[in-house]
């Protein structure tokens, strides 16, 4: 059954559905919510209405630049270049890619966020995402150079070009590693893919990779202390142990 994406109900567990492949080697399916895509689309439209000409009010992200250029307008013509700059100021990650149920994960969360409708993209930008995970289209996106809580922009930014089909990023498909381009015109996607306004910063700036290696880890720490509850009690079976040790009464004196 297909995981739908609505910003709000997403669990630990709908995550390893979609980033791991289950006992047949199959992917669950993302979806982005009905709901959800009628909320951003209608978020999105009335942003563009109301902000995006020249003589509108300064909205951080959507006509400024970032950080310290908060207070610089960025005209309309130059909207797209500025988002594609946006990210590859900050694609500047080294070391091995993430393993393919990490990227997967961030990929969801990344759109799970989206659909909560407080970033404001576009929405053809969350479906894109979307169909990409679906499609297994994993960007390559290396391990090393996150900001941590201030936000993951270095892997972000990497799976942002990815997702673009910027010339130098790269992707996973079907087991191969090749240009991004490359990859997304073998799923059947165009390659070409320009970002709106904010679509930049809304895909860099989150902590979406600590997230998803947390929901991860959270996923298989649980799985450990099931495993090791089992091999306790067989344990205690075989050696015939002394049940009286686990009396509710004993641990309630001593709340270990």
């Amino acid at each position: 059954m297909p995981v739908k994406v609505d910003g709000a109900k997403l669990k630990i567990r709908d995550v390893v559905r979609v980033a791991r492949a289950n006992g047949k080697g199959r992917f669950e399916k993302a979806v982005l919510h009905p709901q959800a895509r009628e909320r951003i689309a209608a978020t999105r439209a009335y942003i563009d209405r109301t902000w995006m000409h020249d003589d509108a009010p300064l909205m951080y992200a959507f006509n400024t630049g970032v950080g310290l250029f908060k207070d610089q307008r960025v005209l309309i013509a130059d909207m797209a270049a500025y988002q594609r700059k946006t990210v590859y100021a900050h694609a500047t990650g080294v070391g091995e890619p993430f393993a393919e149920d990490v990227t997967r994960a961030m990929m969801l969360l990344r759109a799970n966020a989206f659909a909560s409708n407080y970033s404001g993209p576009r929405v053809e930008l969350v479906e894109r995402l979307i169909a990409f995970l679906n499609a297994g289209l994993h960007p390559v996106i290396p391990q090393k150079g996150s900001v941590g809580a201030s936000g993951d922009l270095a892997p972000l930014a990497h799976m942002a070009g990815a997702v673009c089909g910027f010339a130098e990023a790269e992707m996973i498909y079907k087991g191969k590693r090749l240009p991004a381009r490359e990859a997304i015109a073998k799923a059947g996607f165009d390659p070409d893919f320009d970002l709106g306004a904010k679509d930049a910063s809304a895909l860099i700036n989150g902590s979406t990779t600590s997230l998803a290696l947390g929901a991860l880890a959270t996923h298989d720490a649980r799985q450990l202390l099931k495993h090791a509850d089992i091999a306790m009690c067989l344990s205690l079976e075989a050696m015939r142990g002394e049940l009286a040790a686990f009396d509710p009464r004993v641990h309630k004196a001593r709340p270990h």
